[in-house]
Formats: structure tokens, sequence, C-alpha cells
């Protein structure tokens, strides 16, 4: 095996002195997420910070003495502990008492905090709270609210960012996953500091002003929403259109379903994000043509200046995302090393971006994107450097393509722990995919910006034309990638402990090449040992499985068994590409079946009629209308639906089923008279609205 002859990258911690600032801080905002907060332990923490801080501020005095040097620096890692916690903690809303949520309001009034997401029945976006009414006061308070409008064909509604408007004070709590696998969105909300939501009727809001939001962003919103109406005029091809528009601005709400899995299934999702990769591709081309400023007086400050400013530039005109935020302080933080003339630590200066990020944001640690953000550069940033010392080819072209490889390979074998873990699939071509779209995003990217800026339409009509034409070209490459055989593996399942082992295995290969060190290579067998071990007993765990899930679809039905492999699944939707499938059911049936294995089966919901499921030996009885059929006969279960005319005790006494269901196709009304019912019977029944999907093990 080739090792380097030296370290190729150097670790050493006190090079890096914001990764340990970083380090304790970013332990304190995970380990806020473990405890339930009240006010007593609120303040409790907040007694030991200001004592830490006291401490701390004490031994600052004394830290040149040997004997208090080493109680100042745990003072410190203390401090920065602590801070981590406090920031998540102190935005809860049972502990902030300006906390819309505090009052008896009648109305709420905000500001429009984000761009609004048009669907075909809805428009849902962040409400930033600033005042509340009660009993005709005007009271200031804090806190967001995700509102959802329903449309009215009749009439142009029309929101955007900054909008003030005013809305009933009608507040719900966001509902948990209610079925196995499925995307938990109140945790997603939770993290943008979102508690609450609101259904708002198609009259009963009131906009009462323009652009109160940060100027800034209305600005850039503003001048991207000009430039995405340039693009439509000058390409032609809707799909060309949507995916440019997706890439070079970040707009990807119109893609279809097709275009987004193609990208998805072949690992180059990222493309379609606009985030550190396009910033680099601009920072890089500026560099290139900009480099001859070095050549006078002050020539590299004012190159820089020109670069930090382009840069901006266009993450205004992206919209200021948090993907290309977090790229665009990363760059600042490198230009501002090159400006002073400072040798800097790559790594350092990427704790440094990370750290002022979370210290305005905190929670956007638990933000997917900026962990596989930072997961991707750490990777290209260490593994990189490594394999580059390992094999580099003599052919300049060649060696264009092995750079290139290493580059995707790194940032890829960095993030597969995280994908693994949130997404549960892996594109098995990634490789060859990001190798594919390498040289045409590029091109896109930089003929796009060369439209977005260029006022002379006889040039912009050819520039469309290219994009067209290589935008074309590169999704029918892809698409063709997607459809190859096992192109992706779906349906993974890893806990916290694999992604440990997982990441726990590239630390020992790193040291093991980095340091010439044969021990962290057994370091890497044994881990990688122990993490097969578990994924093979998992798999065994899933292949061997007999059950059958009903779960919780609102008013459809969704009944799926599953055993030993084979699953079958029975529901009210029309086909299993339906969205609601896809959302609630097949995230769970994945860990079981491929897809395309699962056989499926369609119950008409046109009517309301009785009917007996046979499913993995079980017979599940579908009550919609009155009973008069007396002829049934081992009935395991009654799945009661739409409100049917029938008494429990009647259905019990004649089916004799072991349990009874109640989904969300019942009122409320109905459920609070079938509760009363279901005083003292002993039967294990079951509601299934507003609740978790029941599984009935074998």
């Amino acid at each position: 095996m080739a090792m380097v002859k030296r370290e190729v990258i150097d670790f050493s911690i006190r090079k890096m002195p914001f990764l340990r600032i970083l380090i304790p801080y970013i332990i304190g905002i995970a380990v806020s997420q473990i405890f339930s907060w009240n006010a007593a332990r609120y303040t409790v923490l907040c007694a030991i910070l200001i004592f830490i801080m006291a401490c701390f501020v004490t031994v600052f005095f004394f830290r040149r003495r040997k004997v208090f040097r080493s109680v100042y620096i745990l003072m410190f890692y203390c401090f920065s502990f602590l801070i981590g916690i406090w920031q998540v903690v102190s935005e809860l809303p049972n502990l902030k008492q300006a906390h819309f949520s505090w009052y008896a309001s009648s109305q709420l009034e905000g500001i429009i905090a984000d761009e609004p997401v048009v669907k075909q029945k809805t428009i849902r976006f962040p409400l930033d709270v600033k005042n509340v009414v009660e009993k005709g006061n005007h009271l200031k308070v804090e806190g967001k609210i995700m509102v959802t409008v329903l449309r009215d064909s009749s009439k142009d509604q029309v929101f955007k960012y900054g909008d003030y408007m005013v809305i009933p004070s009608a507040l719900s709590t966001i509902a948990p996953p209610y079925n196995p696998e499925e995307f938990d969105y109140k945790t997603y909300l939770q993290n943008r500091n979102i508690w609450h939501q609101s259904l708002v009727q198609k009259d009963d809001y009131v906009i009462l002003g323009k652009n109160s939001g940060n100027s800034i962003i209305s600005f850039a919103l503003a001048l991207r929403e000009k430039l995405v109406s340039k693009f439509s005029i000058f390409i032609k091809n809707d799909e060309a259109y949507n995916v440019a528009i997706a890439l070079i601005f970040g707009s990807r709400s119109q893609l279809d379903a097709t275009t987004l899995e193609a990208f998805t299934n072949t690992g180059t999702i990222h493309v379609l994000s606009v985030s550190g990769l396009h910033v680099g591709l601009v920072f890089g081309l500026l560099t290139f043509c900009l480099g001859w400023i070095d050549r006078f007086p002050f020539g590299r400050a004012i190159r820089c200046s020109i670069i930090l400013l382009c840069v901006w530039a266009y993450v205004i005109l992206t919209g200021m995302a948090p993907p290309i935020l977090r790229a665009g302080i990363m760059i600042t933080f490198f230009l501002f090393s090159i400006w002073i003339g400072r040798k800097q630590n790559v790594l350092n200066t990427l704790a440094a971006s990370a750290f002022f990020i979370l210290l305005f944001a905190p929670k956007s640690l638990f933000d997917i994107g900026f962990q596989l953000s930072y997961l991707a550069m750490l990777g290209i940033l260490i593994l990189y450097p490594i394999l580059k010392s390992l094999y580099k080819p003599s052919s300049k072209y060649l060696n264009w393509v092995v750079e290139y490889s290493y580059v995707s390979f790194a940032a890829q074998l960095f993030t597969i722990p995280a994908v693994l873990y949130y997404f549960g699939q892996f594109p098995t071509y990634f490789l060859v995919g990001n190798l594919f779209i390498a040289l045409p995003s590029t091109i896109i990217m930089y003929v796009g910006l060369g439209l977005s800026i260029i006022p002379f339409d006889l040039v912009n009509i050819y520039l469309g034309v290219i994009l067209d034409y290589v935008i074309s070209f590169s999704l029918a490459g892809l698409k063709w990638l997607d459809r190859l055989p096992m192109a992706v593996i779906k349906g993974i399942s890893w806990n916290v402990l694999q992604i440990l082992l997982a990441f726990l295995m590239l630390s020992f290969l790193i040291c093991a090449f980095n340091y010439r060190n044969k021990q962290a290579l057994k370091g890497v067998g044994v881990t990688f040992f122990i993490l097969s071990i578990l994924v093979s007993l998992q798999v065994i765990e899933k292949m061997s499985y007999k059950g059958i899930a009903i779960y919780n679809l609102r008013s459809a039905i969704g009944v799926a068994s599953i055993h030993n492999g084979t699953v079958v699944l029975f529901s009210s939707l029309d086909s299993l590409n339906h969205p609601t499938l896809k959302y609630s059911v097949l995230p769970h049936l994945r860990q079981y079946s491929r897809e395309e294995d699962i056989r499926f089966y369609t119950i008409p919901p046109s009517r309301h009629y009785n009917y007996v499921l046979s499913i993995a030996n079980k017979k599940i009885l579908v009550l919609e209308e009155k009973l008069n059929n007396n002829e049934l006969e081992d009935i395991d279960a009654v799945l009661w639906r739409k409100n049917n005319d029938n008494l429990v005790s009647e259905i019990a006494s004649r089916v004799q089923p072991s349990f009874f269901l109640f989904d969300g196709s019942n009122s409320d009304r109905t459920l609070s008279k079938i509760k009363s019912q279901l005083v003292g019977n002993n039967n294990s029944d079951y509601f299934l609205k507003n609740n978790f999907a029941y599984v009935w093990e074998e």
C-alpha cells in the first residue's frame, strides 16, 4: 500500500483557535435538545452561566500565572458550552413571555418572513408576529407562525416577502409524524423557531402594508424575480428553464418530480441547490480574470475587494438562501486572510465560518443542508489533499478528471453517513453522475450569469439557445443513468450508533494515510467489521419481520402486510405514486421491499359500503354504512369509517372482533359519541385520527 512520506495535513489544534471555540459551543447546542426545559431548569441554567462568567472574568486577569492557566481554559470551554445551551433554550416559547402564544388574542399582526410557497390549493409562508390584538389593545410580541392560506380561484391572491398583514388568532400546534419513517415536519419547523401554525380562510386576512421586511432581502428577491422572468423569455424549453433557474438562482419550486428524481438518484442534487459549488465557480472565475491586478500597488487589496463585492452581489442575486450565505461567509474569511497576507489554516477558516453562522442562528446546526455542506467541505479539505498525494497523473487532461473524481469522492464519502441516516438511500453511480455533470453545470453557470447581466437581447438569444441545448443534453444523460439497474439503493435505515461508527472509521482512515499509522488501519478494519455486523443484523431483522401496518392517512385507507420481505399494500388512493403514499407510507415500506416489488391494490373510494380485507391471515371489516349482513365470521378487527350509523356495542356482539379502529374519515363529533359508548369496554380499541399508525405484529 502506498503511503505518504510525511503528513499531508497539519491537524495541530493550536493552529485552529476557532475549532477550540466551536467544539464546546456545538456540544452545548446539541445538549440543549436532550432535556425538556421549564422555568425552574432555565433559572438554574442562567445562574450557572452567570457564575461561570464571573469565574471566567476573574481568572482572566490572572491567566498568565501558571496555576490559573488551566482553570482559565476550563472556564472558557464551560462558558462556550453553556452559551450554546442558553442560546437555544432562551428562544423556547414556554420560557419567553413576550411570545404571542402567551396572549388570549383575537388577531395577529406580522410580516411575511420568507417567500410564499404557492401550491394548487394553498399558499404557505412563515409570519413574523409583531403585535397581538387583545380586547382592542395592540400589544408588542415576538415569535413566528406558519400560515397556510386557502386559495381563491375567483381572485388574484398575491403575497410577497415583507407584506404586513393581520390574520385571526386561530393557533394550532404542529402535529408530529404519525406514520413510521415519515418526515418530521414538527421538528423541522421547531428548528426554525416555529411552534404554531394557522389555517386562514381565503377572505380572513387583510394586508396592511408592503415592504416591511429587511430592505436588502426585499431588493434581492425583487431582483431575482426580474431575472427569472428574463430567463423565461430567452429559454424556450420549459424543462430547461426550470433547471436553469434552479441551478443559478436556487428556485426549485417549479421542477417536476421526474427531473428532481433524476438528480437525486444520481447523487447530483447538490447542483440544483445554490451553494458553495456555485459561489466557488464565481470566485474561481473572478480570481482567474483579476489576477493581473496584483502587479499594481495595493493590487491584492483591490482584487480581494472586487471579488468580495462580486461574491456578495451574487449571494444577494440568488435571494440570500442559507446555503449560499454559508458559502459567502466561508469565502469572506478566506479572502480576508489573503488580504492581510497571512497564511491560513483552511480548517480553522471553515470552523470560523461555522461558528459565526451558529452564533447568529444556533439552530442551523440541526439543518440538514448545514450539516451536509460542512461535511462535504470537510471531506474536500481533508481527504482531497491526501488522495492527491497518493496519485497524480502526468497527463493534463487525465489529471483534471482524476482531481474532480477526488473532490467528488471526498465530499460524498464524508456525507454518506448523514445521507443514509436522513434520506435512507444511496446513489450507486454518484461518481459517474458527478463526472458527467461537472462540465455542463459549469457551462450552465457561466452562461446563465452572462444571461443575467448582459443587457443586449441579440446576445441573450444565443445564450438562451446554448443553455437550452446544454441542459437538455445533461438531463438526457442523467435520466439514462437513473434508468440503469440498481441506480439507487433505497430503504436504508441507519441509527446514531452506525453513524458514529462510520465517522470513527473515516477518522481512522485519515490517520492511517496522513500519519502512516498502521495501528489506525487496524482501527479501520475493526470499525468496518462492527459496522458490517450491525448492518447485517438489521437487514436480517427487516427481512424476517412479519406484521400489519394500518397507517394514519386522514380520510384515506392504507393497510400494508409485511411478511419476510414481501409487501402487500391496500389503499383507497389511486396509485403507489400518489403524493400521500410517497410521503407517509413508502418511506416505511422501502425498508422491507423494493418499491417496484410492492403489490398494490386499490380500494374504490367513491361511495359508502362495507367490505372485508383479507390480509396476512387476518380479516379486517371496513365499516362505512349500516351493517345488514349477519353471516360475518372470524373478523379480527373492525375499521370504523365515514360516520356510519352503527352502534359499537351492536357490532361488537355480532362480529366479535378483537378490537376496533376509528380513522380520520370520522368527524370529531362522531368520535366523541363513540368514546362515550366505549366507557368500560375492555377491548384494545384504537383511534387513528390525530394519532400514530397502528402496527399489528405477528
